[in-house]
């Protein structure tokens, strides 16, 4: 499995999908921020496989 930290939330699923993963996304962020949720271009902070081809991806997002 290719490390995407750092990637482009967008970016970090589509390598994952040519790899064969399907992916799930949690969000971290200060309490105030999380309201905000996040989209194409909040950056992943880390990845973890949970199981077989299923691949966890923490982001955050880098404009507040």
């Amino acid at each position: 499995m290719k490390d995407v930290s750092g990637f482009r939330l967008e970016d970090a699923v589509e390598q994952l999908k040519a790899q064969g993963y399907e992916t799930t996304v949690c969000l971290t962020a200060p309490p105030r921020l999380r309201d905000r949720g996040y989209d194409n271009d909040s950056r992943v902070v880390r990845q973890k496989l949970l199981s077989g081809k299923t691949v966890e991806l923490l982001v955050c997002n880098i404009n507040s």
